[in-house]
């Protein structure tokens, strides 16, 4: 137990959790560790995610809108405003979170696209369309 916990880096408690998880449901085999989905939590869907874009990311601000839906009888009431924030949080990524409340520029900073770690002094050089002067070689062309 010792040896597989320090391979895969956790603790020798979650290898036996995750043993015991496996006797009880099968899927937890096919996936120690993961979390299993509880039927009765609340996930953020597609009305939910247009509501916080509508309300830059305000929680509340989707609950008291959730809230005035259900008592005009146009859906079921929300759950309080902590399940709804610990949705936001898992369901969301950071980049999205940022963008709802920021805008793009926010959620850019989340972005890893282009972005590289930062090199010391003069390690990359970098050049635009410059030209440099130069004569190119090909096999088998005459020299001059």
């Amino acid at each position: 137990m010792r040896s597989a916990a320090g391979v895969l880096g956790v603790r020798e408690r979650a290898v036996w959790r995750w043993l015991a998880a496996a006797e009880r449901d099968e899927a937890a085999a096919a996936a120690p560790g993961e979390r299993t989905a509880y039927p009765g939590r609340f996930t953020v869907t597609d009305e939910v995610r247009a509501l916080l874009g509508l309300w830059k990311g305000n929680v509340a601000a989707v609950h008291r809108e959730l809230t005035a839906r259900a008592a005009r009888g146009e859906g079921d009431p929300p759950p309080s405003i902590p399940p709804l924030h610990r949705a936001v949080q898992r369901d969301l990524t950071p980049g999205e979170r940022a963008g709802l409340a920021g805008g793009e520029r926010a959620a850019r900073k989340h972005d890893v696209f282009l972005a590289r770690p930062r090199p010391w002094r003069n390690q990359v050089w970098e050049t635009g369309r410059a030209r440099a002067p130069g004569c190119l070689q090909y096999p088998g062309a005459a020299r001059r």
